[in-house]
């Protein structure tokens, strides 16, 4: 794969293992993304697909027992591919989302060379380990031919064209991708503090235009309302009820990854061993999930404080010395970890846009700061292998889920990127002084 990072040789040699390495990468990925073109009944179909056929007939998307709980922009975007054939219905979308996970892998290694300027040979190595530490959840989306990707492709390309301080075209980005999935609108409060003012009305205009498009072009539903502000009124309003517990969503509790969702299959589940394999059971008595939100708000409070405290005042940063762009690299690392851990729901398909984090972390390997880039990326690195199911074994797999791997793995990397931070907070405090 191209991402791979190689110092520019004109040699024979070097082209020739250009040429070679590109070919295993692209028979990998390849390999990788069969799934996506194989398999029948997906999500795509079963639930993008069938909501986009129910949205073009101006049915609700939001009926009672619905399974779409995203804003409208996602099935409407789906409509064209209920025209085409199933066979080039699958073939579109396999490559399309082979384009994404290339833009994702490439976008990501491209901002954490600010962080540290690995060497032909270590670039390598730090590579593959950002790679471990991510490709089970790319992998698990491209399995269920599901939409994080895509999202994550757009997410990591808005956050480059940032990093290279196209403003409009990140914000832009970055507000698509919300329009998608409502937790890249932590990007926001971000730019705001940062005061990229262009990036923030570009991204208002993008997420509003690609909310509100589907009732422009096919008019209001029958309840007269905007989609999206109903997809607000069912499924947002609810969890600002007192008695509502975080993590409830409509999904099976073990695959929810975020917060809330590991602080819900603590309070309210157990583990059954039967005929040798474990299940996840629901207990009864719920009585212990009410501890789940003060504990839950206490988490946010602190990691937020912490998170200001790294990085300083509001403002640019890049105005006051010149290592904007690595503070960027940490910066949007540590919001991409902040979004699955938020979320009142992140699945293992959320999760490969971890691999930002674990690039700039695995880049720090071959710096002074190598044994505590090391620490941090252990979790991520044993759960980025033992959570592959055909290599662990489902009990395993579902023993990890229960207990929170993902979750864990995430903190881990949210931690690692806020010391990172934190020391180059310290380094650009010195340069000042001096």
């Amino acid at each position: 794969m191209s991402t791979i990072p190689m110092q520019p040789n004109h040699n024979t040699g070097a082209l020739k293992n250009r040429i070679v390495f590109f070919s295993i990468s692209l028979v990998l990925l390849l390999a990788a993304a069969s799934p996506i073109f194989l398999r029948t009944n997906s999500e795509f179909d079963l639930v993008f697909k069938t909501y986009a056929n129910l949205l073009i007939q101006g049915e609700d998307i939001y009926h009672e027992g619905s399974v779409f709980m995203y804003p409208p922009w996602m099935a409407f975007i789906c409509i064209p591919f209920n025209t085409l054939p199933q066979w080039l219905s699958r073939l579109s979308w396999g490559i399309i989302n082979i384009f994404f996970l290339y833009l994702a892998i490439d976008s990501a290694w491209k901002i954490s060379r600010a962080v540290f300027p690995s060497n032909e040979k270590f670039g390598w190595i730090a590579f593959i380990i950002g790679l471990i530490c991510a490709s089970t959840y790319f992998l698990n989306c491209l399995s269920h031919q599901q939409f994080d990707v895509l999202i994550a492709g757009t997410i990591l390309f808005g956050c480059l064209q940032l990093s290279i301080n196209k403003e409009i075209n990140g914000g832009i980005l970055l507000g698509i991708a919300a329009a998608c999935k409502l937790t890249p609108l932590l990007f926001l409060p971000y730019l705001i503090y940062r005061f990229r003012w262009k990036a923030v009305l570009a991204f208002v205009l993008g997420f509003l235009f690609c909310n509100f498009i589907p009732d422009i072009i096919l008019g209001l539903p029958k309840e007269g309302k905007p989609r999206a502000v109903i997809f607000v009124e069912r499924f947002l309003a609810p969890m600002t009820k007192p008695d509502f517990v975080p993590g409830t969503w409509g999904s099976e509790i073990i695959y929810n990854q975020s917060l809330a969702g590991s602080g819900k299959r603590f309070t309210q589940t157990h583990i059954e061993t039967k005929d040798g394999k474990y299940s996840v059971i629901i207990d009864s008595d719920n009585s212990q999930s009410t501890k789940v939100k003060p504990i839950l708000m206490g988490l946010v409070i602190f990691g937020t404080a912490m998170t200001l405290f790294c990085w300083g005042w509001p403002g640019n940063p890049s105005t006051l010395n010149t290592l904007g762009s690595q503070q960027f690299a940490l910066e949007a690392s540590m919001i991409l970890c902040a979004m699955l851990l938020l979320s009142p729901m992140s699945s293992k398909a959320h999760f490969g846009i971890l691999i930002l984090p674990a690039f700039c972390l695995a880049r720090m390997l071959e710096s002074q700061k190598k044994i505590l880039a090391l620490f941090f990326l252990a979790i991520p690195l044993m759960m980025g292998i033992l959570l592959n199911k055909d290599l662990s074994g489902a009990n395993i797999y579902t023993l990890l889920l229960w207990v929170a791997g993902v979750t864990w793995s995430t903190i881990s990397l949210f931690l690692g990127n806020t010391m990172l931070r934190y020391s180059t907070k310290n380094t650009n405090e010195s340069l000042i002084h001096h």
